[in-house]
């Protein structure tokens, strides 16, 4: 085969992207660990996952996507099934028991749920193009990503759950939902995680919230009393000849109900370094030497870099062991310590360059179970990459999302690799008829 044909059928810059992102990754790993006694290196454990990645992503890129729209649902009950199996046998790590053992290894299925949910949701968004534009047919979307995000927050692991909802969200999206349904969901889990914030804000129970929703028979009053009011002004609406009807009412009221109802669950699954965690975010020197170490140290650590960086190897936060998890919430922030502003828009610009080939992808798929499909990879890359750099920034919550690609972690890796490898089918089937 010519290389033009070649260059034709596979995206070289999408998958270059990859590789250097890779590679870094890579790097920074064996930055962070230098100079640690450890028989196995884990910079070598890592180059192990990208070599099995990358023969996951040779395997993918050798099937017919279109096998993933005729077994999709297989695919996300199995996903359901580890999720479950992780719940009875799974290994707990920095309390959360979020991994099953495989000899010396182990495995995170919440990863793997991640894409199990992405290509059930396309294969449903394609199945019923029409039905994400009636509140009835949003039921179903709804229950498929309620399933793993139940099972995830069992163990308790709020941030892979958060990763969850961003997928339903941006498929909804792209499928063609209304965008007062998003709005509405997104309202929905507002209440959900804020009403715990407001709690752990107001340990001492000296404002009016703990004495609402510390008590189930005063959140149902609470609950009458809104739902009233959204009824006067909706009934006010219509008067004023808007276009307000009773399913609106109906709806608006189930919304505010389930966020209400729903933080009651979070609060309790939630530990309380985890809750901490939420409110360090807002003030960090509330809890300096605890929940708001990890933030300060992140952000003195970046800062310190300066434009080029204290040079590989040299970074003193890390060496010193000031800044925690280098080598998997924190990597971006050690990287900017040792390579400063230069190597951290070098690596942006890599993300960036993976992204928009993959947003290229989307657009020129074949078919819309192949759009779809593309998009919530790349809806899946863009949340956790946002995440993950607004954390090491302190602009947003520490979630214990890893870095796509550069992070350490097996399953992650694996997983991202095999997006990749989704997409690369999906370009290479462009021009084929179904």
């Amino acid at each position: 085969m010519r290389l033009r044909d070649i260059s034709v059928r596979f995206d070289f810059y999408l998958f270059l992207a990859m590789v250097l992102l890779i590679a870094i990754g890579c790097l920074m790993i064996y930055s962070a660990m230098y100079g640690t006694p450890s028989k196995n290196p884990i910079y070598a454990r890592q180059g192990l996952y990208a070599l099995l990645g990358m023969a996951v992503v040779i395997v993918i890129m050798g099937i017919n996507y279109q096998l993933f729209h005729q077994y999709g649902k297989w695919i996300y009950l199995f996903s359901l099934l580890l999720l479950v199996s992780v719940l009875f046998f799974g290994k707990s790590v920095r309390g959360a028991r979020s991994w099953l053992p495989l000899g010396n290894f182990t495995f995170q299925p919440a990863e793997f749920a991640k894409l199990g949910l992405i290509i059930v949701l396309a294969q449903y968004l394609t199945n019923y193009p029409e039905g994400v534009k009636r509140i009835s047919g949003l039921i179903i979307p709804f229950l498929l990503t309620l399933a793993p995000v139940a099972l995830i927050i069992l163990q308790p692991d709020p941030g892979s759950a958060l990763v969850f909802l961003a997928i339903f969200l941006a498929m909804l999206y792209l499928g063609g939902a209304r965008i007062i349904y998003l709005v509405s969901f997104i309202s929905m889990g507002i209440l959900a995680l804020g009403i715990p914030l407001l709690l752990a804000l107001d340990p001492r129970n000296k404002t009016f919230f703990p004495r609402i929703f510390n008590n189930l028979s005063s959140t149902f009053v609470f609950i009458i009393i809104v739902v009233g009011v959204i009824g006067l002004l909706c009934y006010i609406l219509s008067r004023l000849k808007f276009r307000v009807r009773v399913n609106h009412f109906l709806f608006a009221s189930l919304v505010f109900c389930s966020g209400i109802m729903l933080s009651y669950p979070l609060r309790f699954f939630l530990k309380e370094y985890q809750k901490m965690r939420l409110v360090c975010f807002i003030k960090p020197s509330i809890d300096p030497l605890g929940a708001g170490y990890h933030i300060i140290q992140s952000q003195i650590s970046i800062g310190s870099g300066g434009f080029l960086g204290k040079g590989l190897l040299a970074g003193t936060q890390g060496k010193l062991g000031f800044l925690p998890a280098q080598h998997t919430d924190f990597i971006f922030s050690l990287l900017s310590e040792e390579m400063g502003f230069l190597g951290a828009a070098l690596l942006i610009l890599l993300f960036a360059i993976l992204l928009l080939r993959g947003i290229r992808i989307a657009f020129l798929a074949r078919d819309r179970f192949g759009s779809l499909l593309a998009g919530g990879i790349i809806a899946l890359l863009i949340f956790q990459i946002t995440v993950n750099l607004g954390m090491n920034m302190g602009i947003m919550p520490i979630t214990g999302l890893p870095l796509p690609f550069v992070s350490y972690g097996g399953s992650a890796l694996i997983t991202f690799m095999a997006g990749v490898g989704i997409l690369l089918n999906i370009y290479s089937h462009r021009f084929m008829y179904w």
